[in-house]
């Protein structure tokens, strides 16, 4: 979490805060895709898509603040920090299969009751 202090330049977060924005919405349109939804179809299908990826990433992104807010405020050993950016990487692999399958069960739902 200490990389996060540094200005400019990506860190690893902030591709995997982008990675669980675009999963839900490719997942999405892959759905829609699945159901042959057409025009309507793909465009909520996308629209809910957009939505859960952008809740996913705002998550992700206070998840960040609060948790490397912690760390630089508290006198926290390097051991711990490394544990607790271990934690913070599998929470944020868990997120994104998570923001997958509620997209994916949302957008099943919406499909079936559009055919």
């Amino acid at each position: 979490m200490a990389e996060q202090q540094q200005t400019g330049g990506v860190t690893l977060w902030d591709l995997l805060t982008l990675i669980s924005f675009v999963v839900p919405v490719a997942g999405a349109s892959a759905d829609a895709k699945h159901f042959h939804g057409g025009l309507a179809g793909y465009v909520l299908a996308i629209s809910v898509g957009l939505a859960i990826g952008g809740c996913c990433a705002v998550c992700m992104r206070i998840a960040l603040v609060r948790v490397g807010g912690y760390l630089v405020r508290s006198n926290v050993s390097a051991r711990a920090q490394s544990w607790y950016s271990g934690l913070m990487l599998i929470a944020a692999f868990t997120w994104m299969i998570f923001g997958l399958f509620a997209e994916s069960w949302l957008v099943t739902k919406i499909m079936r009751f559009l055919t």
